[in-house]
């Protein structure tokens, strides 16, 4: 069985593999001892956030 290509079903597979990663990082920031470690995932969540958008900017 052949499949044909469709770059927009990579595209949103890549979103929500994005945004379960974004859920992660924040159940993590609340488990989080240290402001540090705090500052360090809220960059890595705008990072991610960041990310998606541009995804989906690119989907129609």
């Amino acid at each position: 069985m052949s499949t044909i290509y469709n770059p927009e079903a990579e595209l949103i597979a890549e979103i929500e593999r994005l945004e379960l990663e974004s859920r992660d990082i924040r159940r993590r920031i609340e488990h989080a001892h240290s402001q540090q470690d705090k500052r360090v995932l809220n960059k890595q969540l705008a990072e991610l956030k960041q990310q998606i958008e541009v995804l989906r900017s690119r989907l129609p």
